[in-house]
C-alpha cells in the first residue's frame, strides 16, 4: 500500500479499491524502515490529488497523528510536499471536529 501511495500516478479510485480489497485496516500499516503510515506516503507525494488525501483520512483520523520514524506526522509532510494535500488534511480535520 505504501507503494501505491507514493506513485506518481494514484488516484482516488486506486486508493479507494485497495481499501476495499485489502481492508481499511490498511490504512494504518506501518512501514518497518521508515515507520510510515500510507498518509505519510501520499502525504509526501506531491502527484497525490488533495482529493485522494482527503479519503484517506476519512478511513482513521487517527492515522494524521501517527509519528514516522524521524518524528513527523503527516501535517509535517503535506506543508513540506503537497500544499493541496495540506489544505484537505485541514479541511478533513475541522470537518471531523464539527462533526
Amino acid at each position: 500500500f505504501h507503494k501505491l501511495c507514493y506513485n506518481s500516478s494514484i488516484t482516488t479510485k486506486h486508493l479507494n479499491d485497495y481499501l476495499n480489497e485489502h481492508g481499511n485496516d490498511s490504512a494504518l500499516a506501518v512501514d518497518t524502515i521508515h515507520g510510515m503510515t500510507p498518509l505519510h506516503m501520499l502525504s509526501m507525494n506531491p502527484h497525490s490529488p488533495s482529493d485522494a488525501i482527503a479519503a484517506l483520512l476519512d478511513v482513521d483520523v487517527e492515522a494524521v497523528f501517527c509519528l514516522d520514524g524521524q518524528g513527523k506526522i503527516s501535517l509535517d509532510y503535506t506543508r513540506d510536499y503537497n500544499v493541496g494535500g495540506l489544505v484537505a488534511l485541514v479541511n478533513g480535520l475541522c470537518n471531523h471536529r464539527n462533526a
